[in-house]
């Protein structure tokens, strides 16, 4: 006979309701929020069958006045009803949330940052001491020799700026607030780090 399964434990409508909170505030503003992005702040997988189970619960707490169901384009959204605060003000002290979604791109950037600041500082070295050797040179490089040593100039400039920026620069994000960055000029996606791997990183 196979062996089967355990049905995963399911969040309380408490930790529902906090998720559901924690994930509009996240966004940065009071607007309502889909299930996966709920699904994301309880830490449950985003599939089919963690969808089917927390779809009564949701419903539940739709019939209790506690929630509310919006739509948009089709998509259904949830927020939190004047009720759902009321009770989440009661039983906020007794509910622990799992690691926010905010607070696990920043562990992940900040290691991924430790991990190869090293060799993103040993590109930008080598691209360094490759133009101070043309600039000394003799004869001159041509144009095209330059052009191509000033995007990897560039690129790996930047990707070590993003490296140093996640590890020592990025503040740990506080749950009762948005993680939103607002880089200067020019530094836009310093923070994307799946990024870093591809040929223009940003």
């Amino acid at each position: 006979m196979p062996e089967t399964k355990p049905t995963p434990e399911l969040p309380s409508n408490d930790l529902i309701l906090a998720a559901l909170e924690r994930a509009i505030c996240h966004r940065g503003g009071n607007e309502p929020q889909t299930l996966s992005t709920i699904k994301q702040h309880l830490g449950l997988p985003h599939n089919g069958w963690t969808t089917v189970l927390l779809r009564p619960k949701l419903q539940a707490l739709e019939a209790a006045g506690l929630v509310e169901q919006s739509r948009l384009r089709s998509k259904p959204l949830w927020g939190l009803t004047p009720e759902g605060h009321t009770r989440l003000d009661v039983v906020r002290v007794v509910l622990v949330l799992p690691e926010a979604p905010q607070h696990q791109r920043w562990s992940e950037a900040r290691n991924a940052a430790g991990e190869r600041i090293a060799g993103f500082r040993g590109d930008l070295r080598g691209a360094l001491d490759e133009a101070i050797a043309l600039l000394e040179a003799d004869h001159e490089a041509d144009s095209t020799t330059w052009f191509e040593l000033s995007e990897r100039l560039r690129q790996t400039g930047r990707l070590f700026a993003s490296a140093i920026h996640c590890l020592r620069e990025w503040p740990e994000p506080d749950d009762s607030q948005a993680d939103i960055d607002d880089p200067p000029y020019g530094q836009r996606g310093r923070r994307q780090i799946h990024g870093w791997d591809s040929e223009f990183p940003f």
